[in-house]
């Protein structure tokens, strides 16, 4: 079984980038929540992640790559492997292509918010929809985020990976089908970055529907609390939270944990929750929707690790 020493031992004296072993992801998830995993790496480029990689797959250590730790829950027993966050893979460039369209390239470990404040810097429009959208570029890319009428399927002009082989290629938006917070990469694909076609266009305006959408949003959103953003994927016609608070859930509290007064699609740490007090919150939601709506509501945050009862 996986442990601190078993990816000690194989990463040896390599450049990994800051490691730390035995780590509690409470302290890096959004909702504050999660046991310890045998490691956390944080990566600083891309040559770092890419050797990283090989050698974890050489040495069959399970292993999870995320950009922030925003819509992750991280389960109180913890994660046996590593967890590889690429935080530092950062660097965003522009460079123009014909007439008025510019292309913006971004590693995977840059935040949106960097991704946005760039486009007013630069006075492109097109990503104005990620205000506000606490991820990053990989995983924004890789569950289609959207928000307000678009989608990054509307900008992604191709993709960085490093394929199930560890091999860096580029993926062109033709190769990659987008659907509803989801694409189809082939399994055990890393996004290393991607690049977004983007208009020049005047700042002013740009500025103006950035500040309409964060203005919204924080009429809307629980945004004092820890959360992980949307909990559950919206039905075709049927927004997630409009079901929940239907089902008159609202201001449910499991613990710590609470299902947000103000959007129902929100669970919110209240302080001191547990991942097992927002996945009992998570399950509750999901029983009572097949039973009341007869729907399956799917979870749009993404869980891994252990139970806490699990051993290491």
């Amino acid at each position: 079984m996986t442990d601190g020493n078993a990816i000690k031992e194989a990463l040896g004296s390599m450049d990994a980038g800051r490691v730390f072993y035995d780590e509690k992801m409470s302290g890096h998830t959004s909702l504050k929540v999660g046991g310890s995993a045998d490691a956390l790496i944080v990566i600083e480029n891309e040559h770092q992640l890419v050797a990283v990689v090989r050698k974890l797959r050489e040495k069959n250590i399970k292993f999870f790559t995320v950009g922030n730790l925003t819509n992750i829950i991280v389960r109180d027993g913890g994660y046996r492997g590593a967890v590889l966050l690429m935080t530092g893979m950062k660097d965003i460039q522009c460079r123009p292509l014909a007439g008025d369209n510019v292309l913006m390239a971004a590693m995977a470990g840059a935040s949106l918010a960097k991704v946005v404040s760039q486009s007013v810097a630069e006075e492109l429009t097109g990503v104005e929809f990620c205000a506000g959208i606490p991820g990053s570029v990989g995983g924004a890319v890789w569950m289609n985020a959207g928000a307000y009428g678009k989608e990054m399927k509307d900008v992604i002009q191709e993709v960085d990976i490093l394929d199930t082989s560890s091999m860096k290629r580029v993926m062109s938006r033709d190769e990659i089908a987008f659907s509803y917070r989801h694409t189809d990469f082939p399994d055990r694909t890393i996004i290393l970055g991607a690049r977004f076609k983007l208009v020049k266009g005047e700042r002013a305006k740009i500025k103006e529907r950035i500040n309409d959408i964060m203005k919204s949003r924080q009429e809307k959103h629980p945004l004092e609390y820890p959360s992980a953003g949307s909990v559950f994927k919206n039905l075709p016609g049927m927004p997630a939270g409009k079901i929940i608070e239907d089902m008159g859930l609202k201001g449910t509290v499991i613990g710590g944990a609470e299902i947000s007064p103000r959007h129902a699609n929100f669970i919110i740490n209240r302080g001191g929750a547990t991942a097992a007090d927002i996945l009992g919150l998570i399950e509750l939601i999901q029983f009572r929707a097949r039973k009341e709506k007869g729907v399956a509501l799917e979870t749009e945050v993404v869980i891994i690790g252990e139970n806490e009862c699990s051993e290491k």
